[in-house]
């Protein structure tokens, strides 16, 4: 079994922004207001989880953290809970074997 932990940083412009519609710079100005301050949390975030043995990879939108010893879900938000941040904030999927895929033992 494995856990698959996330730090999500932003999305993709069409999903930031209304895709298909007339944007303003008063638009852009407010998403990058939001980012700043999005980032920053994460950055807050990232810090707390390094000190304590997390190491991080960066994906498209997000960055992946992993930790020797944490291979579930509930491991997974116990670590993250005890530094007094908010597996909330993060998305958690536990990971699922080839075995169980395919319907093999």
């Amino acid at each position: 079994m494995g856990v698959t932990v996330c730090l999500p940083l932003f999305g993709p412009p069409g999903r930031e922004l209304e895709e298909g519609s007339d944007v303003k710079g008063v638009q852009l100005r407010k998403l990058a207001a939001d980012l700043q301050e999005r980032l920053n949390k994460a950055a807050d975030m990232l810090e707390k989880l390094h000190t304590t043995g997390w190491s991080t990879r960066v994906a498209l939108y997000d960055i992946i953290l992993t930790r020797p010893g944490v291979e579930t879900k509930e491991e997974a938000v116990q670590r993250i809970g005890e530094l007094g941040l908010s597996s909330e904030e993060l998305i958690i999927i536990e990971d699922i074997e080839e075995e169980e895929e395919t319907g093999h033992a």
